[in-house]
């Protein structure tokens, strides 16, 4: 637009000389002279006015837009300031003051923090820490909980709760110990330590929000695998840590107690079992003694009955010699004292005869007699 206004006015000034020109033949000269420097100014405060104009409206136009901005700038800062504009989410922003309120209760729930903390050596269970600053606040006996800074999957986690045993009296020197008794595997993941270390004097609280509004990325580096999908919803049930570790560590000292004990009775178990063997070889081989004996007891028993047998028939035959020797003897014994009375009788009648008058006595009877 500029440059079509100073072709015209160039035109313009181009037709005033021709005219001028034309004029000089009837009009006194001076007049015409006179009449183009007229024209020359009218021409040039023209050009000057426009110039003006067009700047005014510019800085009008710069005005009215930093005055807009301006306008919208203010409405950012008491926006900022107060919140209640949405988010992307559609949903209600906070302020800044919400947000200092939030920080300063997330400082509280989160207790004090030493960051970047190097481990310089693990002895004995003992860690040899180094803080960069000496005014850490930390004294002999206090509690804090250890989190190693590096990505989950680089070995970063949770490394157990410690107790100060000692603090250099100049710099940052720090001798910390475990205050629960430490697994085999935590022990081996304390001595592979490398840092640096975080160090909180309380065990930070769970906030499902808080996990829930990290980006997949964030939650692989803080987090567990097969913990991602939980702690990605918001609506999740809380956990107390610091209850959690203690529990687990009660639950594995009760562990420990009840596979101790279910060992000493597998063992006592294993040496009934072999107990038991031994005396189950021993009752073998007895019950194959007693069945040698028995098979020999059962061969004296049949050599016995048969040799029983054998005496019976002996028996009976000697019982029937003896009968018929008795009825013999009877016989014998009967016709000795029948022979005896007759001979008594004849003695009788001879000592009658011989002496008529003599009284004859009878021999008494002999026991054998008498039978």
């Amino acid at each position: 637009m500029a440059l079509v206004l100073e072709i015209t006015l160039g035109l313009m000034i181009l037709a005033s000389f021709f005219v001028a020109y034309m004029s000089a033949r009837t009009w006194p000269i001076y007049q015409v002279i006179l009449a183009e420097f007229v024209f020359l100014a009218s021409i040039a405060f023209f050009y000057l006015g426009a110039r003006t104009m067009a700047t005014h409206n510019a800085w009008r136009s710069v005005v009215k837009r930093t005055e807009t901005e301006l306008a919208n700038v203010d409405k950012q800062i008491r926006e900022i300031s107060a919140g209640g504009a949405p988010d992307a989410n559609g949903e209600p922003s906070k302020g800044i003051k919400q947000l200092q309120e939030d920080l300063h209760k997330l400082a509280i729930d989160r207790g004090g923090v030493i960051y970047d903390v190097a481990v310089e050596g693990v002895k004995e269970g003992a860690v040899q820490l180094t803080l960069k600053s000496p005014n850490h606040g930390l004294v002999a006996n206090a509690v804090v909980f250890a989190f190693d800074e590096a990505p989950f999957e680089e070995g970063g986690r949770f490394q157990g709760e410690f107790k100060v045993s000692t603090v250099a009296e100049e710099g940052g020197a720090v001798q910390v110990t475990p205050n629960l008794p430490l697994t085999d595997a935590q022990t081996q993941r304390l001595a592979a330590a490398k840092g640096p270390w975080t160090l909180y004097t309380t065990m930070p609280v769970d906030d499902a929000a808080l996990f829930a509004k990290m980006d997949d990325k964030t939650r692989q580096a803080l987090l567990p695998q097969n913990s991602l999908a939980e702690y990605a919803k918001a609506d999740r049930n809380l956990r107390d840590y610091e209850f959690f570790f203690h529990e687990s560590y009660v639950q594995r000292n009760l562990l420990s107690d009840a596979i101790a004990k279910t060992q000493s009775n597998i063992d006592r178990i294993d040496a009934a079992v072999k107990e038991t063997t031994t005396e189950i070889g021993y009752r073998d081989m007895e019950k194959a003694n007693l069945a040698s004996d028995l098979e020999k007891f059962q061969f004296e028993q049949k050599a016995i009955a048969d040799y029983q047998k054998t005496l019976e028939g002996v028996f009976q035959q000697v019982r029937e010699s003896l009968k018929a020797t008795f009825a013999k003897n009877r016989e014998l014994a009967a016709e000795l004292t029948t022979r005896q009375l007759r001979a008594a009788e004849e003695i009788n009648q001879r000592a009658r005869a011989a002496e008529p008058t003599a009284s004859v006595s009878v021999p008494p009877r002999s026991p054998q007699a008498t039978r």
